[in-house]
């Protein structure tokens, strides 16, 4: 059996997701853990060796990436909201700023300055 470090196993996790999503599957079995397409690319480690934006940074939150999970993290925003925002950069694209976020239903300029400090774009 070979033994990977942590690096090794983000990896060979990395490589089997683009295998599975070239062949049309969608769930691998590694070690015991399930990951699928949609946990790999979420995964924290695994921004660090992919090119796209990571959600957070220093605490901060990039609302181009975040999940409706990681979303709800910010002060006064639920799990309806989070939705929201994800539906809206869906639909129209990724925010070029932050104050973006304000076009989304349900979130002022209230809302914003209790957040803006906790959030970023890329």
């Amino acid at each position: 059996m070979i033994k990977l470090n942590k690096k090794g196993k983000i990896i060979l996790i990395i490589v089997i997701a683009a295998v599975t999503a070239a062949c049309g599957y969608v769930i691998e079995r590694y070690n015991g853990e399930t990951f699928t397409e949609e946990t790999i690319t979420r995964s924290e480690s695994a921004d660090a060796y992919s090119s796209e934006a990571p959600s957070e940074i220093d605490g901060k939150i990039n609302i181009n990436a975040a999940t409706a999970e990681e979303l709800e993290l910010l002060d006064g925003i639920g799990a309806k909201l989070a939705e929201r925002i994800v539906n809206y950069r869906e639909e129209n694209g990724p925010f070029s700023q932050t104050e973006g976020i304000m076009l989304v239903p349900g979130i002022g300029e209230k809302m914003y300055e209790e957040i803006k400090d906790a959030i970023w774009v890329q």
